[in-house]
């Protein structure tokens, strides 16, 4: 009877001890998924943060005619917009004259809503504020029936001189951002100054 008693005591003891390792175990599981729930986020916030950064160089920037060309092959293939408005696509012909809003330009990168096909080349009729003080356009990327973006990938019009397409490498151009409605950069625009 004593054996029996024996080897009860030792199964409940080992039943204790199995509920007793797998508590830890659960203890330890919430610990790590809370602990790498952390680092996700701070991981996220990291990834958030570089990604506005890349438009920094584009905020209220003047840059060279080459800069402009550079900054768009940087943006190749992303859902960023590139505006090029050169003082011949916004129709500027006296020397001096400022550019305005709603001057046009070409479309490069991924495309924003309104755009035409003009001899081949994207065109955008202008660019607009949601408040006339912002230092930034206001204007959505266009999207296909089924939610893709469109896209215009032929640079080669911004090195055709002579043409209201192109790009001179000393020409200053201001950098602009460009935001959906809803607040997220979608793109830069790039107007030559006179």
């Amino acid at each position: 009877m004593e054996g029996e008693l024996g080897s009860g005591a030792r199964i409940a003891i080992a039943l204790i001890v199995i509920g007793v390792i797998i508590s830890v175990i659960f203890v330890i599981l919430g610990f790590t998924r809370g602990t790498t729930n952390q680092g996700i986020t701070t991981v996220q916030n990291s990834m958030d943060s570089m990604s506005l950064a890349q438009f920094d160089d584009y905020d209220q920037k003047i840059l060279s005619g080459t800069q402009v060309i550079s900054a768009i092959k940087l943006f190749e293939g992303r859902p960023v917009a590139a505006i090029v408005r050169t003082t011949a696509s916004m129709g500027i012909t006296t020397p001096g004259t400022l550019p305005t809003d709603g001057m046009a330009g070409y479309s490069y990168g991924a495309l924003l809503e309104n755009t035409t096909s003009d001899n081949g080349n994207i065109r955008l009729g202008g660019m607009n504020r949601e408040v006339n003080s912002d230092s930034f356009f206001t204007h959505d990327i266009e999207t296909e029936d089924n939610g893709n973006m469109r896209f215009n990938t032929v640079y080669l019009p911004l090195t055709r001189s002579g043409t209201p397409t192109f790009v001179r490498p000393t020409a200053k151009f201001l950098a602009q951002l460009i935001k959906d409605t809803t607040g997220t950069i979608v793109g830069v625009c790039f107007t030559q100054q006179p």
